[in-house]
């Protein structure tokens, strides 16, 4: 019986520059290749370089592309490429439609999502897509931070566009969708009734993050041993909303906050460091600029703070909080996206609502002073955590492909 050969598509894949995204794409094609299946990784050369590589058994092929603007700056490119482009990439879906693929599953968005979707019912297969980035319930104002880079250029993707027939909804076109959370779920449901679509959460590798490193992040960062260590690990970006944490660290003079995340959007970390120095909190803050995904620093960080804090406004699913449970470190996280599907209030987690910072000073300050409580949610955490394994999660999509093939 031939293998299924499976055509992962993601607008960046860049090891030096990861997210959650990159993080889904990579645990699952090493899943499905431990499955007997053959996953590829198909890529814009975003943030990275045209070519192929080899890692780990898995095939990654990264394209040429470019943005429908002009004119196109290198801070506009670099923009774009963080966060929020919308690329053309032709060879990739020359790649695509000759490569073999018994079914494409789609991570990206806007045109390469279409496109995907409308290659696979050419070439007779399914496709899959997965909403990393949410779809329903993105609020407003990312959407506007996102569009920020394009503002004052001309734009002729949208010609473009009609010329290649590129003016349907990918989410209606694919074989199936994959929402993070249950409330994404539910509006997609009610706006496409005859669609097919599945709750299936992101994962972790639980035993990565049990072990505790020998190394210690908290004294190359210069964190004193005697303050207690907040953590948040994040891309630096509006999206991400750590402003809140600054005004919580200057109510808890003898903590130390640590920002740990690659910077996508320059002009929040300008914001962010401005802010820290109006409310004189600048020697308790370390940031962190981004680490590669296999950085030990990750790990043992997680080991050695006291609370890790996710403070996003708009976070689909958020699985750096299942990092921090695997590691045994409590969590609190805003009460937003995907993150109440499995955080329980005070039972696995806390939770708070983003925008009310008096609300998050509170629970950090009990989980900081409530030794009881701390112990109960990292217990449960814990025992949770076993239920997001990446092999059990792929066994489920998996199972997917296989009912979309029959049928």
């Amino acid at each position: 019986m031939t293998a299924l050969k499976i055509a992962h598509v993601v607008r960046r894949f860049a090891f030096d520059e990861w997210g959650g995204t990159e993080s889904v794409v990579w645990n699952t094609a090493l899943q499905q290749s431990a499955m007997g299946l053959v996953p590829e990784i198909l890529a814009t050369a975003a943030l990275a370089t045209p070519g192929e590589e080899l890692r780990q058994g898995i095939r990654i092929r990264r394209f040429p592309y470019w943005y429908p603007y002009f004119p196109m700056t290198d801070a506009t490119l670099l923009a774009l490429d963080k966060k929020g482009g919308n690329p053309f990439s032709p060879k990739l879906f020359q790649a695509l439609r000759s490569g073999g693929y018994s079914l494409i599953h789609i991570h990206c968005g806007g045109r390469l999502a279409l496109q995907c979707a409308l290659t696979a019912k050419r070439l007779g297969i399914p496709s899959v897509i997965s909403l990393h980035g949410g779809h329903a319930k993105v609020p407003p104002e990312e959407l506007q931070q996102m569009l920020a880079p394009t503002q004052g250029k001309f734009h002729y993707g949208g010609l473009i566009d009609r010329l290649a027939g590129l003016r349907k909804d990918a989410v209606a076109e694919a074989s199936a969708v994959i929402c993070l959370s249950h409330a994404e779920r539910s509006a997609l449901e009610e706006r496409l009734p005859n669609q097919r679509i599945v709750y299936l959460p992101n994962g972790v590798n639980c035993q990565d993050f049990q072990t505790r490193p020998t190394i210690s992040p908290r004294t190359e960062w210069g964190v004193p041993p005697e303050r207690r260590l907040m953590l948040c690990i994040s891309r630096i970006d509006y999206q991400k909303n750590q402003l809140i944490l600054l005004e919580t660290l200057a109510k808890l003079p003898d903590t130390h906050l640590l920002l740990v995340g690659p910077i996508t959007s320059q002009t929040y970390y300008e914001q962010l460091t401005q802010k820290a120095q109006e409310l004189d909190v600048t020697s308790r803050l370390t940031i962190i600029p981004g680490l590669p995904s296999d950085d030990p620093r990750l790990k043992a960080i997680l080991h050695e703070a006291d609370v890790f804090v996710l403070p996003s406004l708009h976070e689909p699913f958020g699985i750096v909080a299942l990092e921090a449970w695997a590691a045994g470190l409590p969590v609190v996280a805003a009460r937003v996206g995907g993150l109440p599907d499995f955080i329980v209030h005070e039972r696995n987690g806390l939770l708070f609502n983003p925008k009310d910072g008096t609300e998050l000073t509170a629970q950090i300050t009990r989980l900081l002073t409530d030794n009881g409580l701390r112990n109960t949610l990292a217990t449960n955490a814990l025992a949770d955590v076993n239920e997001f394994s990446w092999p059990n999660l792929s066994k489920r999509l998996v199972k997917l492909y296989h009912e979309l093939l029959n049928d």
